[in-house]
This record gives C-alpha cells, sequence and structure tokens, in this order.
C-alpha cells in the first residue's frame, strides 16, 4: 500500500469505489463502519444521482445522516464509465467529557425495562416478545435520563398490538468516553405493525434512532 492509498485507509472520511454495476471494489476504514448502517445499494444510488453528466468531480453540500454517522457533503468522481468514487464528509462534533461519577449510578438494566413498562403500560394490551442477552451485568449510566427515554419510547408504541424487544452488546462496535473504550448495548423495539416514531427533545441527550420499523437506543456498558 503506497503513501496515498494509506492515507484514504486512515481518513476519517468513508471512502467506497463503485464498479458500473454497483459491486463495492474498494473502501477504508471509516466506508467498513458506515456499512453497519447504510447498504452498498443505496450510497451507490447517492453516488449515481449526484455525479456529474460528464468525466469528473462533483461536490454537493447535503445533510445525511444513518443513525449515528452525520455527513454534512458529499464529493462523486468518474473518469470512465467503469467506476465511481464516493467520499462522504462526516461531520464532526466536540465531545465534552463525562463525569461518570457523578452522573452516573449503578442499576441493573432489566429492572429500569421492567419498571418503565409497568408505569407506561398499564392500560395497554400490547404484548412484548422479550429476547434478552442475560449475560449483561449492572451497569452505571444516568437513571432518570435513561427511564425518560424508554417512558418516552414505550409511551409511543402502547397502542400496537405485538412488540418485540431485544436486549444485546453489539460485536466490533464501541464508544469512547472519556479516552476510555466501552462495548455498547443496544436496545431495539420492532414490530410487524407500523410504528409512528415522534423524535421528541425527550432523546436530546440519548442516541436514539428509528431505522426500518426499528427505535433503537445504544448506550455504553460501563461497569
Amino acid at each position: 500500500m503506497d503513501f496515498y492509498e494509506e492515507l484514504i485507509e486512515n481518513d476519517l472520511n468513508p471512502f467506497i469505489l463503485f464498479n458500473s454495476n454497483g459491486k463495492v471494489k474498494n473502501f477504508n476504514k471509516e466506508a467498513e463502519f458506515l456499512f453497519n448502517f447504510v447498504t452498498t445499494k443505496e450510497l451507490f444510488d447517492l453516488a449515481i444521482s449526484y455525479a456529474s453528466s460528464t468525466f469528473g468531480f462533483k461536490r454537493e453540500f447535503i445533510t445525511l445522516k444513518y443513525e449515528k454517522q452525520s455527513f454534512y457533503a458529499i464529493l462523486v468522481g468518474y473518469a470512465n464509465d467503469d467506476e465511481i468514487a464516493l467520499r462522504l464528509y462526516k461531520e464532526v462534533t466536540i465531545v465534552e467529557a463525562v463525569n461518570i461519577e457523578t452522573n452516573f449510578q449503578e442499576t441493573n438494566l432489566y429492572t429500569l425495562i421492567d419498571l418503565s413498562k409497568s408505569t407506561t403500560l398499564i392500560n395497554s394490551n400490547l404484548k412484548i416478545e422479550e429476547i434478552y442477552d442475560v449475560s449483561i451485568p449492572e451497569l452505571k449510566l444516568d437513571i432518570n435520563q435513561f427511564l425518560v427515554t424508554l417512558n418516552t419510547i414505550f409511551d409511543q408504541l402502547k397502542d400496537l398490538t405485538t412488540l418485540t424487544l431485544k436486549v444485546f452488546i453489539k460485536t466490533g462496535e464501541y464508544e469512547i468516553i472519556n479516552a476510555k473504550k466501552y462495548n455498547i448495548i443496544s436496545i431495539e423495539f420492532k414490530s410487524e405493525e407500523k410504528i409512528d416514531f415522534i423524535d421528541t427533545n425527550q432523546f436530546a441527550n440519548t442516541n436514539v434512532f428509528f431505522v426500518q420499523n426499528t427505535i433503537k437506543i445504544e448506550i455504553p456498558l460501563i461497569m
């Protein structure tokens, strides 16, 4: 790998090279991470829709969001009919230090989920299939904020007939807090019925996503 290939590989912005049929020929580390949240077909369609009408490069300032990944612009380029390249420019925010000892309390995740269900679903006929990773230990989090988030989500789902609630540790993904790496717990609310998700200000301080009729909460596993 030469210098320029190393530069692309370690770039903070995702880079993907497609062939004319939409098959991925090359990509960097950031693109590999992005593939967890969006299909290669969607990205190829994005590249095609913003490509210039003639050979060359075209930059567009557009807002894109794929779960926790946000972008403010893209660059599309091609020099022949066989390949097309896409680069996405990532939004970067300043991450403030989190005082875990002050703001976080040790708790049992499933106890909080049961508490939220019992308070918000009292008059609901919602049937929940629970798929829990029972190996998840007690952890530290902001209990009040977490309960507000859970209560808001259950309140939005209380009129459904059935719901699948899945809790698990994500594989190969981590969150960096105060320069330390933590595993990520995903809490997913999914239904065969249409979910009318409302992104309220109650989610302002939490990682809540709505993708393919599924509401997801992601929290770091801090012990």
